[in-house]
């Protein structure tokens, strides 16, 4: 069964035609087997007044002659449909199952017209009408709400949480901290800086607390800075922190430089949202059965640490009746940990497994104490064995590690020791966090491991290597799909390459002049192939640097001239950065590509 309100109107024409000698609300049941639909009266039917209505799309409707459905020379409706009985493109038809009516006036013979016929606005018959419609209207609209707070789906407010309360699911009240903070710049803004609602913060004194932005703003263009609304994301105390503690950003926005909060954070006045609490709900309703998968993985997920990615649940009835695989990857954890994780993990799954099925799990089950007691020998009947699952043995089979190179560019070229130490490190931090945060079976996206390192603060770019350890021979720049849906990818080696090092190359050229050079003054002819041959190795080194640095790779960027030939070519490296300079000339340099070459200076060799 299923209702949806009434508008005022409708009420109000059903009690004008009823008291005026019309027929109102023809029921129809729109099933296919009640076709058709045919309209009867006691007398002959006004086509031009037939009107249609009912529930599309779980709300009311005034279906339309012409777009949605065809009245037949017989009075039939007939919906409008393709070749192959489904609706014609642009025509909405009831809801299976529902109910909709026909509204119709009808000739009548002469002489013999009904005793009410004023419909006029003003007159007696139309505020009769339209006072009981509107009361009409009300306890629709109120039957619409009662109607709603049955469903965990619609339910809102009061009625979500007494709906709630009868799987033991309460709301949870005023336990996060909230308060707002000023994100801002030195400048004003040059043009409209967005502010997405769930962007996070910290504090920067560890332990740090985080918050989110409960509400999304904007920067406007020529101001300085805007206050936006937070949340903690844990509950508890710890989201108290005292003004001006809040200064990180967790994913910098282009354009704002600083976030901080004026006033302390406090317990905020409201509680639980209802789209967080019906999914609780929702999930507290699936495990009370404690007969489907769902509650399955409501219950393991009870456990700390363990999350939904973290457990596969497979069940094929056909192909496997009365069987259900259960992969589950276990948090890292001690092994005294590990054994009290598996004891509640095995108990959960007793308590929750529906009876009658089988569940084939990856857990390993710790054995009693003691020597073993032989059996009877006896195997009771079970049938015909079910298919093999394929379920592992071998707990290194549940993890797929996986290598991670990646080569970071930072924004800026004069960064200290420290510096650079602090953001290896940041790096490093972000793709273990980007494959703690895989599931089992779950698709690494290459793209999304290069969007967490781009969010690292000083990361101008990065080029990124990813593929399994034990197949390294596979793709290194693609998504990586593990072809066993029930292992979870985990950190492998992590390596983490810090490039842009500014490395300024001196270099010595031996010039002989030739055709037109040698016409006019030598020492401006040399000074113009100098300029030339400079250009031509920055542009070089921009666009195709080579893989490593030698003097037969500058001598290759190099293309000819009719006025000057290279006799002879040099160069010492210095390391800006590092304060380092190679006093050996002409030294060999393997380049991993992450290094900016740059040509500090083009002279004459002298003799």
């Amino acid at each position: 069964m299923s209702y949806a309100a009434e508008p005022y109107a409708q009420f109000v024409e059903d009690m004008l035609l009823a008291l005026t000698g019309g027929v109102t609300r023809q029921e129809f049941r729109f099933l296919a087997e009640n076709q058709p639909f045919r309209l009867t009266g006691s007398g002959p039917i006004v086509p031009s007044t037939v009107s249609v209505f009912g529930q599309a799309n779980g709300s009311y409707r005034r279906f339309l002659s012409g777009p949605d459905y065809t009245l037949l020379d017989d009075f039939t409706i007939q919906w409008n449909h393709r070749q192959d009985g489904t609706p014609a493109a642009g025509s909405i038809w009831p809801d299976d199952g529902t109910v909709f009516y026909a509204n119709f006036e009808q000739k009548v013979a002469a002489g013999a017209a009904p005793q009410l016929t004023d419909r006029n606005t003003g007159s007696v018959v139309r505020l009769l009408a339209e006072s009981f419609a509107r009361e009409y209207a009300v306890v629709s609209r109120q039957l619409q709400a009662v109607y709603q707070a049955a469903f965990i789906d619609t339910a809102a407010g009061r009625d979500l949480d007494q709906l709630a309360a009868l799987v033991g699911v309460v709301r949870r009240r005023i336990t996060f901290a909230a308060g707002t903070v000023v994100f801002g710049r030195s400048t004003p803004a040059p043009a409209d800086i967005f502010i997405p609602a769930g962007t996070r913060v910290a504090t920067s004194q560890p332990p740090p607390a985080v918050f989110e932005t409960t509400t999304a703003q904007t920067l406007r263009r020529g101001n300085l800075s805007v206050e936006v609304p937070i949340q903690a994301i844990d509950s508890g105390s710890a989201g108290i922190v005292p003004a001006q503690t809040i200064q990180v950003i967790h994913r910098p926005i282009l354009g704002l430089e600083t976030v901080s909060n004026a006033v302390a954070t406090q317990f905020s006045a409201s509680g639980e949202d209802d789209d967080s609490f019906r999914a609780r709900a929702r999930r507290a309703l699936e495990t009370a059965g404690q007969a489907t998968t769902g509650a399955l993985l409501g219950a393991l997920t009870g456990i700390s640490g363990l999350r939904e990615k973290d457990v596969r649940i497979e069940e094929d009835p056909l192909a496997h009746p009365g069987v259900v695989k259960l992969s589950v990857a276990l948090p890292a954890m001690s092994d005294a940990q590990r054994l009290q994780t598996i004891d509640q993990a095995l108990e959960l799954i007793e308590e929750t497994r529906p009876a009658g099925v089988r569940i084939l799990s990856n857990i390993d089950a710790p054995r009693p104490p003691g020597a073993a007691t032989p059996g009877s020998g006896l195997v009771p009947p079970e049938g015909a064995a079910p298919v093999s699952v394929g379920v592992s043995d071998s707990s290194s089979d549940l993890f797929l590690k996986v290598n991670v190179v990646a080569r970071v560019a930072p924004t800026t070229l004069s960064l200290t020791v420290p510096e650079r130490t602090a953001l290896i490190q940041k790096c490093t931090d972000a793709v273990n966090a980007f494959l703690a945060a895989a599931g089992i079976g779950e698709i690494l996206v290459y793209n999304g491991l290069i969007a967490q390192l781009m969010a690292v603060d000083q990361v101008m770019d990065v080029a990124v290597e990813l593929y399994p350890q034990s197949h390294p021979e596979q793709p290194h720049h693609k998504n990586l799909v593990p072809d066993n849906p029930n292992v979870r990818p985990v950190a492998g080696v992590i390596e983490v390459q810090l490039g842009g090092s500014l490395v300024m190359l001196d270099v010595s050229v031996g010039l002989t002049l030739k055709g037109a050079g040698l016409l006019g003054d030598a020492n401006t002819a040399r000074a113009a192939a100098l300029g030339q041959i400079a250009e031509q190795l920055k542009n070089a080194l921009a666009s195709n640097p080579p893989a490593t640095l030698s003097v037969g790779a500058l001598q290759g960027l190099l293309s000819g001239s009719d006025t000057y030939s290279v006799s002879g070519l040099h160069y010492n490296v210095e390391y800006q950065d590092a304060g380092v300079r190679v006093h050996q000339q002409d030294v060999q340099l393997p380049l991993s590509g992450t290094e900016q070459l740059w040509i500090r200076g083009v002279s004459l060799e002298t003799t």
